[in-house]
């Protein structure tokens, strides 16, 4: 009976252990990633994003529901969104970013004329407290987007600030998104170099290249197949955690020749503007800097027009990095020339990670 205990004791033990090492995992990973969100050049990036600023500046400033309204700028950066809605006559905007870049938001809202609307609030917005005069707001605006739409998980900090704090009659901007997938010619991956290396076997380096997710420039001319929906969000409604999916997915080949990967991309809109404002990162629009995430197949698939790739696309949040994500891809080809039964994982890291 004694030895039980002691052995439940261990584990237990072992079981705190492991978590405290994973909170302390967290807290370095969301120290390093605030860090190099505190960096000017990556929001002078992110703002040159024409096709994302026109339409969050045209989905804001236009828009009535924001006069006289609070709105909560969830990872403000420069502040560029608080600027927007402060113009829009709202009558507070509090901007919330835990990076040392929301050390110039309260700077740019005072160049603007804005000081006196524009409230900056440093610190994660699961952290913080709004002022005791405000208890809910109107609108909640955020560039929660990432690479294949969830890289980052920025998505659950908009969640928790609207199970928080938003209104029942409140916005949210953007509030839609759609996640596709599609089968694409490309390059064949040249990862036979790592087996012979100077000498030496480094095909370990090779099993890690193929297992990471390539976040890449796709053009239209690449497409070999009709797009597949594999993730709808509305935001008013979304759980926490929607990250975590699975979706089956069917590609009908459109023209004949080699599949070398499968691309993801997104849609984002906003339903709440007056003009239904949206915008894509599909091959086919213009170029955004989330640019398409590719996964390519271990084995290209020769196809013809009119046969199906089908299988199966599952997604999750990283256990190792919370700003990573993993995916299980299965693809079950039946061609005339060739089947193949496909299982492949792969990581997708957020770039700026990896700086």
């Amino acid at each position: 009976m004694l030895e039980d205990f002691a052995t439940d004791d261990l584990k237990i033990d072992k079981d705190y252990s492991h978590a405290n090492q994973r909170s302390e995992d967290r807290r370095r990973q969301e120290a390093h990633y605030f860090k190099l969100y505190g960096r000017i050049e990556i929001h002078e990036w992110l703002l040159k994003d024409s096709v994302q600023m026109k339409a969050y500046r045209e989905a804001i400033q236009d828009n009535e529901f924001f006069r006289h309204k609070i709105v909560l700028d969830v990872g403000c950066g420069m502040g560029v969104l608080s600027v927007f809605a402060a113009k829009a006559a709202a009558k507070k905007v509090l901007a919330v970013d835990a990076a040392t870049i929301s050390d110039y938001a309260q700077q740019v809202a005072q160049d603007n004329g804005f000081g006196n609307v524009i409230t900056v609030i440093r610190g994660k917005v699961e952290d913080i407290e709004l002022p005791d005069d405000i208890d809910k707001v109107d609108v909640i605006v955020c560039d929660w987007m990432g690479h294949c739409l969830f890289s980052g998980n920025m998505l659950e900090s908009v969640l928790f600030a609207r199970d928080k704090w938003l209104s029942a009659e409140g916005h949210i901007y953007p509030d839609t998104a759609q996640l596709y997938l599609a089968a694409i010619k490309g390059r064949d991956q040249d990862l036979g170099y790592w087996h012979d290396v100077h000498g030496f076997d480094l095909s370990a380096i090779r099993r890690r290249c193929e297992s990471k997710a390539v976040v890449e420039h796709v053009t239209g001319d690449q497409l070999m197949s009709r797009v597949c929906l594999v993730k709808s969000l509305d935001l008013y409604t979304e759980r926490r955690q929607s990250a975590k999916f699975r979706s089956l997915f069917e590609l009908k080949v459109m023209r004949n020749g080699w599949v070398h990967a499968l691309v993801a991309y997104f849609d984002v809109g906003f339903s709440k503007s007056t003009q239904r404002i949206s915008f894509s990162t599909s091959p086919c629009a213009p170029w955004t800097h989330w640019n398409q995430t590719v996964f390519y197949l271990e084995t290209p698939l020769p196809v013809r027009a009119g046969e199906y790739i089908k299988g199966v696309f599952t997604m999750k949040a990283s256990e190792e990095s919370i700003f990573d994500m993993e995916f299980d891809i299965y693809v079950d080809f039946d061609g005339r020339e060739k089947s193949v039964t496909i299982h492949q994982s792969f990581v997708l890291s957020n770039p700026l990670t990896l700086c």
